[in-house]
C-alpha cells in the first residue's frame, strides 16, 4: 500500500466522519440536502474528488441518494440508524482481505444454491443480461465490477434477501481490494467459461453441481487471499 493511498483513504474516512457528526449534532436531518461538494471539501480540508468518494460510498450503503440535478439528499431514516450505518461502514472497511473473501465464498455457495432452486425466469432474464454485460467488459477496467455484479445478480435470485444483503455490504471493500492488488489472476476467458457454467446449473435446478461450481470458481481467488493475508496491513483505504 502506497503512502498516498493511505492518505486518500483518510481523508475519504475524514468526509465520511464529518457526515456523521453534522447527522449526531442535528445539523442534518432525513430528507435535508447536503451542503455542495465545495462546501464540503473546504469544511473538511480535503480535495473534491476525494469528497465524491466519500459520497459515493454513503450512497452505495444507502445513507445518501443522489440526484443529478438536486444534489445528495439524506435518506429518510433515523438519525441513529445512519449514525451506526456509517459506523458499520467504517468497521467492514477495516477487514482485510482473506477475512472478506471467506465470507464471501459462505455467502455465495448458498447463494447459488438457493438460487438454483428458487429461481424464476424473471430472474433468468436478470442472469443473462448480468453474464452478458460481463462477457462485453472481461477485457477492459470494468472486468471485476461486472463480475461481482453478476454475482449479486445470483444472490438476488436466491430470494433470500439477507444473503444479498450482506454481499452488497461487502462488495465495495472486495472490489477495491481486488483492484488495488491485481487479485484476478485468471484469464477472462476462464472466467467466462466458469459464469457459464455456473449459470447452466442453474437453468437446470442442479443446485449440488451449482454449488460444485462455484467453489471451483472461488479456488484460485482463495488461495490468492491466503497468500497475502499476512502481508496486507488492517488499515482503512
Amino acid at each position: 500500500m502506497t503512502s498516498g493511498k493511505k492518505s486518500s483513504g483518510a481523508e475519504i474516512e475524514k468526509v465520511i466522519r464529518h457526515i456523521q457528526s453534522l447527522i449526531a449534532s442535528g445539523r442534518l436531518i432525513p430528507g435535508d440536502r447536503l451542503p455542495a461538494e465545495r462546501k464540503l471539501s473546504s469544511e473538511v480540508g480535503v480535495s473534491r474528488a476525494q469528497v465524491r468518494s466519500a459520497l459515493e460510498r454513503l450512497e452505495f450503503y444507502g445513507v445518501i441518494k443522489t440526484f443529478p440535478q438536486s444534489g445528495s439528499i439524506l435518506a429518510e431514516h433515523s438519525p441513529s440508524v445512519m449514525i451506526n450505518q456509517i459506523s458499520n461502514m467504517l468497521e467492514v472497511e477495516s477487514f482485510d482481505f482473506y477475512s472478506l473473501v471467506t465470507v464471501r465464498i459462505l455467502l455465495e455457495t448458498e447463494a447459488i444454491r438457493l438460487c438454483a432452486l428458487n429461481r424464476t425466469e424473471e430472474d433468468m432474464s436478470a442472469l443473462n443480461d448480468a453474464l452478458a454485460d460481463f462477457e462485453a467488459h472481461v477485457d477492459t477496467d470494468l472486468r471485476d465490477e461486472k463480475d461481482l455484479a453478476f454475482h449479486i445478480a445470483i444472490a438476488k435470485a436466491s430470494h433470500n434477501p439477507v444473503i444479498a444483503s450482506l454481499l452488497l455490504v461487502i462488495t465495495p471493500q472486495v472490489l477495491e481490494y481486488y483492484r488495488r492488488l491485481k487479485a484476478c489472476t485468471v484469464t477472462g476467458e476462464q472466467v467466462t467459461i466458469e459464469h457459464r457454467a455456473m449459470l447452466e446449473c442453474i437453468v437446470k435446478k442442479e443446485s449440488d453441481k451449482a454449488q460444485e461450481c462455484i467453489k471451483e470458481h472461488f479456488l484460485a481467488i482463495s488461495e490468492f487471499a491466503g497468500k497475502h493475508s499476512g502481508s496486507i496491513p488492517r488499515t482503512r483505504l
